[in-house]
């Protein structure tokens, strides 16, 4: 996770937290999906001034200095639109939810002048969803959607106040209702995305000049009923897939907040990743040798109330807990890069020539002090993301090296720290970064585990080809850092039930593909917290869990630590089952994590074991957090749910 400037996606939505959610946006204001009776449609927005000729699509995406804020029940991006470079214009959307719509209002006003076919506001439409479908105006034009690309651009253009959008079926309408007629242009379109029916909305037609304002207002509503069928899942008691510890979490940045200790307090953590601050620690060089430390000008850093101080307390309590830990680093201190000065977020930075060794004994030194000082010692070390640069560039052979070169010096001065392989900032294909240093012997015998990061997620063989790498060499793997979107943050609305959904969905993968011994979330202190702190009324703040608190929960005080994870399938791609089998007391208990991520439906579990018993059975869905349901008990193995829409539901056995 960059502390800085993440570069991936960010979902916000435009709901307030206490409403039912209808549509869900990213960080530039574009729609990515709108919601409907539990269904999620994945219909796309954006806002634009395409170039002459229809050549490309400049859209709002494009800008880096966008800015949400909320007020009430409305969500608000500014940002730029450029059509080509140094001709931009400003844009303003505000979104709010009501009467079962999505309520966008845009203004644009050009900084210079726009060289374009016109300002527009498009809406992609899924072509799977909608092909052979209809598209209808209330002025009466219409046309079908077609299943060959029609011989003219558009295949339907008109001047329309209401646009309806319905599938073959006729079950699925989307309705955009205008504020005013305008012109409206109907394309079958194939991108490096994907294949959409798109409606471009006219906003202004032509060049705009400097100064020109151009504005829309509209609303978006799904109709339909989702038709449903039972969910068939299963799972086979007899078939361990791979070993499990537990759930646990990050505490790397505002580690002062007290969600810190409410996360420690109210949640079964199994494993915990903490920052290692070595600016702090060696701001400046504390002398010339790295071969002989000046223990003074170093432990001088550990003042009173630092946040240095935090870490070391705040390593002890986990460690005095009984939770293993890893250790990484973000930053080194700005005299050992090449490039002194610049900016902290400044990505694919490099350690200086002749500065290894230094870098070495400055690590060496600070993990001696916490263990001679505060007695405790991480199970594992890395740097954060190196393969990016997150905020030390390592090549694949320099990590290799890196690993060799710590290792030894680490078993030197008796520490027992591990390197922790990779640490990559995704998962998608970024396993082939681990194996230069996979593939030595020299390497190998300092490494202790193997993690990603889970930043944007990756597909079924790319989450595989890490489970792999972690048997292949026979060692722990861990998701170092678990979750959805790196850029969240910037909207503040990390907080939100859809976003939390995405997290269940992200894990759930996760757990039946990647096979991971353990995954961290992003994490368990107020950054991207799990938990918010709110003013009260009476003065002083109070802690209040989110739903993602809620879900967490699910995961990690329901699942037996030290369990395996057992064979399960599902004949929906909605709805996702993963089963864990541990021990509890002399008997065999499991522990069931049901997420259904789209409309309400019946499931039935087939393979429940006999001696497994009633269940405790929990949900969360967007109206209940953490619910205890009455006991459930199989029949013949055999048990059905009625599942609510968008929840997880887990099933433990009961004491």
């Amino acid at each position: 996770m960059r502390k800085f400037l993440p570069i991936f996606s960010l979902i916000v939505l435009c709901a307030a937290l206490a409403a039912a959610e209808k549509a869900v946006f990213d960080s530039h204001g574009r729609m990515t999906s709108i919601l409907d009776d539990g269904r999620e449609l994945g219909v796309r927005t954006n806002l634009g001034a395409p170039l002459a000729g229809w050549i490309k699509l400049p859209g709002i995406e494009r800008s880096d200095r966008t800015e949400v804020t909320r007020s009430g029940d409305a969500t608000t991006w500014t940002g730029e639109i450029e059509a080509v470079e140094g001709q931009t214009a400003r844009f303003r959307q505000t979104v709010t939810e009501r009467d079962g719509r999505t309520h966008i209002a845009i203004k644009v006003e050009a900084d210079a002048g726009l060289d374009a076919e016109g300002v527009y506001f498009w809406i992609d439409l899924p072509r799977d969803s909608f092909i052979g479908g209809k598209a209808e105006t209330g002025e009466g034009a219409g046309a079908d959607m077609p299943q060959r690309k029609p011989p003219l651009r558009d295949f339907l253009r008109c001047e329309a106040k209401l646009l309806r959008l319905t599938d073959a079926s006729g079950s699925l309408r989307l309705e955009a209702e205008l504020d005013r007629p305008r012109p409206v242009l109907l394309r079958d379109r194939w991108t490096s995305e994907g294949r959409f029916y798109t409606a471009f909305i006219e906003l202004h037609r032509g060049a705009l000049a400097r100064g020109g304002k151009a504005a829309l207002e509209l609303s978006l509503s799904l109709q339909g009923r989702a038709e449903t069928r039972p969910a068939i899942l299963r799972m086979d008691p007899a078939r361990s897939r791979y070993a499990f510890h537990g759930f646990g979490g990050n505490y790397c940045f505002e580690i002062e907040s007290p969600v810190t200790q409410y996360t420690l307090n109210n949640l079964r953590v199994a494993w915990a990743r903490t920052e290692m601050t070595l600016s702090e620690w060696e701001p400046v060089n504390d002398n010339e040798s790295p071969d002989e430390v000046n223990w003074e000008a170093l432990e001088r850093q550990d003042a009173p109330d630092s946040n240095l101080r935090r870490e070391f307390l705040l390593a002890r309590q986990i460690q005095a807990m009984g939770i293993p830990y890893a250790i990484a680093i973000w930053h080194i201190p700005e005299w050992m890069y090449e490039d002194p000065g610049k900016n902290p977020g400044t990505l694919r930075r490099r350690l200086a020539q002749g500065r290894w060794d230094e870098l070495r004994e400055s690590v060496g030194s600070y993990l001696l002090y916490a263990k001679r000082r505060y007695g405790v010692e991480p199970d594992l070390f890395s740097f954060n993301e190196p393969n990016l640069g997150v905020y030390v560039l390592f090549s694949p052979e320099e990590h290799r090296d890196a690993i060799r070169s710590f290792g030894a010096y680490f078993q030197k001065l008796g520490l027992k720290t591990k390197w922790l392989l990779a640490d990559t900032t995704d998962p998608r294909g970024t396993h082939a970064y681990g194996l230069p240093a996979a593939n030595d012997p020299e390497a190998l015998r300092h490494v202790g585990a193997v993690s990603f990061h889970s930043w944007g997620g990756g597909s079924t063989e790319q989450y595989k080809a890490w489970g792999d790498l972690a048997e292949w060499l026979d060692l722990p793997f861990l998701v170092g850092e678990f979750g959805v979107d790196a850029f969240a943050w910037r909207g503040e609305m990390y907080d939100s039930f859809h976003y939390g959904l995405r997290e269940v969905r992200m894990l759930q993968e996760l757990l039946l593909h990647a096979r991971p011994q353990a995954a961290l979330l992003w994490e368990f202190t107020a950054d991207y917290g799990i938990v918010q702190t709110r003013p009260k009324p009476t003065g002083g703040e109070e802690l209040v869990p989110t739903h993602r608190f809620w879900f967490v929960k699910h995961f990690a005080d329901l699942t037996p630590n030290n369990s395996n994870a057992l064979e399960t399938n599902s004949n929906e791609s909605d709805v996702l089952l993963t089963a864990f089998a541990g021990e509890q007391q002399g008997r065999r208990v499991y522990t069931l994590h049901v997420a259904n991520m789209g409309p309400a439906r019946e499931a039935v579990i087939h393979g429940l074991p006999a001696d497994a018993g009633p269940f405790r059975m929990v949900w969360t869905s967007e109206a209940d957090q953490f619910r205890e349901l009455e006991q459930v008990r199989a029949s013949d193995g055999v048990l059905r749910l009625a599942l609510p829409a968008r929840c997880l539901v887990t099933l433990a056995s009961a004491p």
